[in-house]
């Protein structure tokens, strides 16, 4: 997987993840913050599922 790849798949997993928070009801900033927090754990539990 090349650097560039990997930068995208992250983000397009963080947009996911910001997006069900904002349809949650949070706010941008806390779907922001959120999504930043998860993201890796998230990628990283995948990448061990594989």
């Amino acid at each position: 997987m090349t650097q560039q790849h990997s930068t995208e798949t992250r983000h397009y997993k963080f947009e996911q993840i910001r997006a069900k928070e904002l349809a949650r009801g949070a706010s941008e900033d806390e779907a922001t913050r959120i999504a930043n927090e998860t993201v890796d754990k998230v990628l990283a539990q995948e990448a061990k599922d594989k």
